[in-house]
């Protein structure tokens, strides 16, 4: 008494054919993945200098609007060059960098200066209103803020 075991005769699983079409397809689909990658990592890029940016503006411009308000205002504000408003403290930018300079002291308040402004306008109160504008710009990202602080208001 033999017992045999019965023979298939259809064998399942992939031909050499059908795995070759696969690899292919999933190479067809995959393709793209590397440029979008690197397209998108980019773009995170732009954005964290982006913010970096904001943050600097942000810092520079607290700084010289708490200097504002605690500088005494002064008369004929307006008539002067805007050097000697916050005396004793000058800025100015050289080579975009913006420098706040307090005697023999200097600060660098902010880099990748693209604009920096300071106008003075009167107001009924007798106590000037300065407006303070400031432009960065690095690596594609750009950015810009204003601020318009009453000369002396914290006294």
């Amino acid at each position: 008494m033999s017992s045999r075991l019965p023979v298939r005769i259809h064998a399942r699983g992939l031909s050499l054919a059908e795995l070759l079409l696969g690899l292919a397809i999933g190479a067809l689909v995959l393709a793209p993945l590397p440029s979008l990658l690197q397209s998108a990592g980019a773009a995170a890029r732009v954005a964290a200098d982006q913010v970096a940016l904001e943050r600097e503006a942000d810092f520079a411009l607290e700084r010289i609007a708490a200097r504002i308000r605690d500088t005494a205002p002064a008369a004929g504000l307006t008539d002067k060059p805007s050097s000697e408003w916050l005396k004793p403290a000058v800025y100015s930018v050289a080579n975009g960098v913006l420098v706040e300079q307090q005697g023999k002291d200097s600060y660098v308040l902010a880099e990748s200066v693209s604009g920096f402004d300071m106008s003075a306008s009167s107001s009924e109160a007798g106590q000037p209103l300065i407006k303070v504008s400031l432009a960065l710009a690095r690596d594609g990202a750009s950015t810009s803020a204003v601020t318009t602080v009453r000369l002396g208001s914290a006294q």
